[in-house]
């Protein structure tokens, strides 16, 4: 059973899937970059589309370059800023619905911070144009701060480290059971899985934000 003591001083969320939908970063991984793909090799969109998805696959995502979206950049041959395109997706964001009303709650009582799997980049335009900057007193990125693909016991416990606090001064939430999980309760962390789809069972288990905020704030 997942027991919140008195002891909880800072809750951790981490971000795609969590606070925001998949929409932002889909829409810049394919959509946005198959349509500068066509543009620059003379393509058609979906001809387009199979190839970076080929050349991702090629890469695999257990390989630092898959996150690097300079690496990509130099690949496909595209001139220009990057950034120009991420600014082109921002109105892709998609904040939860509940993810405002959870993050205004919780930090009445604790702070809060963000812990990604993906890269600073996305993960700072997604906070920002979701407007939840204010939120939150840091943001770690497993792949830009630490130089690894995924979320482990061993960067949770890094993360401790970096915000100088104990284990059973942490909870935290996302919606990977491996990375948001199994990984921090490695790490000696309590941690809820958030399941929005309602396929997993157990104490756990929180259905929504709301949810996660009820537990905590009992």
């Amino acid at each position: 059973m997942v027991v919140v003591g008195v002891m909880i001083k800072i809750v951790s969320f981490d971000l795609d899937g969590t606070l925001v939908d998949w929409s932002f970063a889909d829409a810049f991984w394919f959509d946005c970059m198959a349509r500068l793909y066509s543009s620059r090799w003379g393509l058609s969109f979906q001809e387009s589309l199979q190839e970076i998805k080929r050349r991702y696959n090629q890469v695999g995502m257990d390989n630092l370059e898959w996150y690097n979206i300079e690496y990509w950049w130099r690949e496909f041959g595209f001139g220009g800023s990057w950034r120009d395109l991420i600014d082109e997706c921002r109105p892709k964001v998609r904040p939860y619905p509940d993810a405002r009303e959870a993050l205004e709650a919780l930090r009445q009582k604790f702070k809060l911070i963000v812990i990604t799997n993906g890269i600073r980049e996305l993960a700072e335009v997604e906070i920002e144009e979701s407007g939840f900057k204010g939120y939150f007193d840091k943001v770690f990125s497993a792949t830009t701060d630490f130089g690894l693909v995924k979320k482990t016991g061993e960067f949770y416990l890094r993360i401790l480290k970096e915000i100088g606090a104990l284990p059973e001064e942490v909870v935290h939430v996302g919606d990977n059971y491996v990375f948001d999980y199994l990984a921090p309760k490695e790490a000696g962390i309590q941690a809820f899985l958030l399941d929005r789809e309602g396929k997993q069972s157990g104490d756990f288990v929180v259905r929504n934000l709301k949810e996660f905020t009820r537990r905590l704030l009992i």
